[in-house]
Order: structure tokens, then C-alpha cells, then sequence
């Protein structure tokens, strides 16, 4: 059985990692309802994907994001959120993947955070990153009575009680007249105001690939180009859990962490860094700084233009 979640996919301009998630969901959840919402790709590949999964599955093609340095997500998420009928959904991105087959216990999870939480509207589908590892373990706990993790949200900005990845009770959203803002950290102090902590799932079912090329303002500075070179930036998908790889998962000891490196294998042979990264600017404040003046520079010439 699979939980009853409706998937949605963000997508922009990344058609082979898009192609990858919707693939790695009709496997893991096969019958799940399936939504790519897509921020108006013009990507030839990108294109040719959005036609083929929409012979199979709703594709959504909306210009959210014109102008805007983190494109039309947010939009592209209210939008979502407008329109669904489902009780609960889940929100992920197209960098991302399942990486196990869900069944009646993960069904059983997700309902025992929410019946047990009625005040939460987020659970978080996801494997913690390696890279905030020593941070993670300081600030997570795991919860006897929901069978979930939580973190002390007052030593993060962001993280504790809202993230852009994420399944959601959509009536407890809409009851509150929840709407997406711009940004992450602008979501956050939302959420605590209005719903109690995000849980973290003891068993996860969702992943990051590492080192994705990454797109912000619909485009790619030569600092950020020489970071994705440096990195290794590419198509790095994991490598599917086997049934019994994944109920040895679930019999861990909860004080051991769902860290992605710790329990998750990269398909091919490539050789990242350990542990992963997930943007091509991480560790590499340099060329950040090179890619916000480049910016700064191209504005300028614009606006004299």
C-alpha cells in the first residue's frame, strides 16, 4: 500500500533530473498522484520531458518567477497548494529522488505524526545532509510519542518548523490561511506562528542528488560555471534501497541519525566528496563572492543600458 500523498515536482530547466524523480516516484509509489509543476522551462530537453510525463501524469506550466533571483517556486507552490484536492501532499524538487519503495508503515508514520500533532502542518520526507552532521546531532531529538525527530528550532533560522521540502496536511494549511512567501526564511516565522515544530520522519524516503548543476535568476555566472567544473557537478542519482538495506533502516537505533551518507550509496562510480554537497558554491566562499559581483556588475550595465 502506498500512503496517499499527492506528489508534486518543482521544475526549471533541468530535464534529465526531472525525468529522474518522476521515474524514481512511479517505482517507490507506484498509482501515487503525480504533478510536475514547472516555472515555464524553455530547455529543449527540458520540454521534450514535460510532454512525455504529461501522457502519464498532470504537468503545469506557469511564468512564476520572471525577474526573481529564486524563480517562480514559491508561486508555483501556492499555486499547487490552490488547487489540489488531496488531504496531504508532498512537495519536492527536481534535484531530488525516492530512494526506497513506501508501504503501510510508511502510511502508518506519516498519520501518527499528524493524529498525535494537531497543531503540526509539516513533516519532513528527507535524509539529513552529512555536511550538518556535528550540527544536527546537537539539536535533534528523536520524539517517543510521534515517532519522529524534532530540533531545537530557537538555534536555527531556518529548518525548525518549515522547509520547501516537505509532506503537508492541506486542510491544517488552509485553516490558517497559509500562503508561500518568497523565501524560506520568510516561511519559518509563519509556520511557528502558526503551527507547532516540523517533525523529522525516522525512516525517509527522500533525497538531494549531490552536486546538481544549479540555475539562479534563470541563469549561470562565469563564477558560478568554474564552481560547478570544480565540484564535479553533474547527474549523480543513488542507488535504489534493496528490502532488506531498507528494514535494517527501520530497525536502527534511533539515536543513530538518518544521515544520506551513512545509509545511501551513489549508482555510478563517481567519486564526490565526502560528505556530499548540494550547491556549487558550498565551501567555496570565493567564488560566491565572485558570482554575487558579477551580478551586481550585470544589474549595473543593464539598468545603463
Amino acid at each position: 500500500m502506498t500512503p496517499p500523498l499527492h506528489f508534486y515536482i518543482f521544475s526549471f530547466n533541468r530535464g534529465r533530473f526531472l525525468a529522474h524523480c518522476v521515474r524514481s516516484i512511479e517505482t517507490c509509489a507506484p498509482g501515487a498522484t503525480l504533478t510536475v509543476m514547472d516555472d515555464a522551462s524553455d530547455d529543449p530537453e527540458t520540454v521534450a520531458v514535460l510532454k512525455r510525463v504529461g501522457e502519464c501524469h498532470e504537468v503545469v506550466v506557469r511564468a512564476g518567477g520572471e525577474g526573481s533571483k529564486h524563480g517562480g517556486l514559491s508561486a508555483n507552490m501556492q499555486a499547487a497548494l490552490d488547487r489540489t484536492d488531496a488531504p496531504r501532499v508532498c512537495f519536492l524538487q527536481d534535484d531530488m529522488q525516492l530512494v526506497r519503495p513506501l508501504d503501510e508503515t510508511d502510511a502508518a508514520a506519516i498519520n501518527r505524526w499528524f493524529e498525535q500533532r494537531p497543531n503540526a502542518a509539516f513533516l519532513h520526507p528527507a535524509f539529513l545532509k552529512g555536511c550538518n552532521a556535528a550540527r544536527d546531532r546537537q539539536i535533534t531529538r528523536f520524539d517517543d510519542a510521534t515517532g519522529c525527530y524534532l530540533r531545537e528550532a530557537e538555534r536555527l533560522s531556518v529548518g525548525g518548523h518549515y522547509s520547501d521540502i516537505f509532506i503537508a496536511d492541506t486542510a491544517r494549511l488552509r485553516a490558517q490561511g497559509w500562503q508561500f512567501t518568497a523565501r524560506e526564511h520568510g516561511n519559518e516565522p509563519q509556520a511557528r506562528r502558526l503551527f507547532g515544530p516540523m517533525g523529522f520522519m525516522f525512516a525517509p524516503f527522500v533525497m538531494w542528488l549531490p552536486s546538481v548543476p544549479a540555475y539562479r535568476g534563470r541563469s549561470k555566472t562565469r563564477a558560478m560555471q568554474h564552481a560547478e567544473r570544480r565540484q564535479g557537478c553533474g547527474f549523480h542519482p543513488l542507488r535504489m534501497m534493496s528490502q532488506a538495506h531498507a528494514e535494517a533502516f527501520r530497525q536502527r537505533d534511533p539515536q543513530q541519525l538518518p544521515v544520506a551518507e551513512t545509509f545511501l550509496r551513489l549508482e555510478d562510480a563517481a567519486r564526490l566528496t565526502t560528505p556530499w554537497r548540494y550547491h556549487p558554491f558550498q565551501n567555496a566562499s570565493l567564488l560566491r563572492n565572485l558570482d554575487k559581483l558579477e551580478r551586481s556588475l550585470s544589474r549595473l550595465w543593464s539598468t545603463r543600458g
